[in-house]
């Protein structure tokens, strides 16, 4: 056996079953769904920020500049309401869709678990004080109080369940009334154990729980964003994606919150006229690392759309366009670049190298941070120069990042392609011995 067959063999006896068990992972499933639903009100917020705060200079003679500048001092007082309400307000929104999804997954009534959870987030996360709300933690930097929040509340009615500690009423009873009033014991319970344990830790510690996670989280966050960290999680998804797993899928849910928490904090240093201290966010991730989806593979799409073999140049037509839009799949798994060892160093380096030049450019300042976010499928360069104050060398990168990943390519797609061409030849020989064998037996009959 070869050693890449041992390789191949190795991971999928070892590393695949592990990647499939954390997919399909209560927690991290509901996590990454929760994640899902509240991302559509991040990327409005985002647009709405672009609207008011426009890519030119307040004093521009340009006249396009100077009409957008007065619909945005127009819009302002409208928009920022709106803005507030969506990328603000992330974890709250968060609390409720994880603890949504989580119950879903534990076949229980989800609505009343997402409910619960906000409930609990605002008793832990929103003090008032002489009748304000404090919601500084609504946003970004409350997320992983979110999280253990919306676990936590579920976690504990499952726990009153299985102990049969709950409101027993007579069957006449309308489902739907007796589904609402069994949430009472969890609202009791999480006002006997969660809301006092945060009540101590305020008057101990003088901060609230989510300010104690923040303090604790501090150096993950700043090693999330760190040159070493970003390779690690490029080489870890890419391998999965190898193994035919989506890489994305299973790790990106547990980057999601340092991620958010980055792009939040280069947000509110935007909006100060501060510099912004973090490079690694999902955009980041989007436009600079996985241009064209996983392992850069719209680099590939132009490659296999001029090949010599049929069949790598009618994945490539098929795979082309959906790649814009960083929709891989048809090529990962057309090619297929799963458990194709004469792809395995393309698949990982290539966006390895992405990473590198990216965060290093970032780093010197020498283009713009990110601290908005596009959707994903947006097309890697317009969306690089949308979340990145509209820089206009952040297209640029985008596309100089694409060149590169053709030129690691292909090298690797010419030996491959040689494969498939002697495959089709071989073929094709077979299909005309067969029709000279069909004609000597007409001839032999005749």
């Amino acid at each position: 056996m070869s050693i890449s067959a041992r390789f191949i063999d190795f991971m999928n006896t070892h590393v695949a079953p592990v990647a499939r068990r954390m997919e399909n992972q209560p927690h991290i499933s509901a996590i990454r769904d929760g994640f899902i639903v509240v991302l559509p009100f991040l990327i409005v917020g985002s647009f709405i920020m672009i609207l008011l705060i426009p890519p030119f200079d307040e004093n521009t003679t340009n006249s396009f500049g100077q009409a957008w500048w007065s619909f945005s001092h127009w819009a302002s007082g409208y928009g920022w309401r709106f803005f507030q309400m969506s990328f603000n307000a992330i974890s709250l929104l968060t609390s409720a869709s994880i603890a949504y999804n989580l119950a879903k997954a534990y076949k229980r009534e989800p609505l009343p678990a997402a409910f619960l959870s906000v409930m609990s987030f605002l008793l832990v996360a929103a003090p008032v004080d002489n009748g304000a709300m404090d919601i500084k933690f609504f946003g970004g930097i409350g997320l992983f109080s979110a999280i253990f929040i919306a676990i936590y509340t579920v976690e504990l009615t499952r726990l009153l369940e299985f102990l049969n500690i709950r409101i027993r009423l007579p069957k006449e009873v309308p489902h739907a009334v007796a589904e609402s009033l069994n949430i009472v014991i969890p609202i009791l319970a999480v006002l006997l154990t969660l809301y006092p344990f945060a009540l101590y830790i305020e008057h101990s510690t003088g901060v609230t729980i989510p300010q104690l996670i923040m303090d604790f989280m501090a150096p993950l966050i700043k090693v999330s964003d760190s040159l070493g960290a970003i390779c690690l999680f490029v080489f870890a998804t890419h391998l999965l994606w190898f193994l035919g797993i989506n890489g994305s899928l299973v790790l990106m849910q547990l980057w999601t919150p340092f991620l958010l928490q980055n792009m939040a904090a280069n947000l509110a240093a935007f909006q100060a006229g501060e510099p912004l201290p973090y490079i690694v966010t999902n955009s980041f991730w989007d436009f600079y690392i996985v241009h064209g989806a996983s392992g850069g593979v719209i680099a590939l799409a132009f490659l296999l759309v001029r090949s010599k073999s049929a069949h790598l140049r009618s994945i490539g037509k098929i795979g082309l366009v959906p790649s814009f839009f960083s929709i891989g799949e048809p090529i990962v798994y057309g090619v297929p670049l799963v458990v194709n060892p004469l792809f395995f160093i393309p698949l990982i380096f290539a966006p390895m190298a992405n990473a590198i030049i990216a965060y290093l450019l970032l780093d010197f300042n020498l283009i713009h941070r990110i601290y908005l976010m596009a959707p994903w499928t947006t097309p890697a360069p317009i969306g690089a120069y949308l979340v990145s104050a509209a820089d206009i060398w952040a297209p640029v990168l985008s596309v100089s990042l694409i060149v590169l990943d053709i030129i690691i390519y292909y090298p690797f797609f010419k030996m491959y392609e040689k494969v498939c061409l002697e495959k089709e030849q071989s073929q094709t020989l077979t299909e005309e011995e067969k029709e000279m064998l069909m004609a000597k037996a007409r001839e032999a009959a005749k």
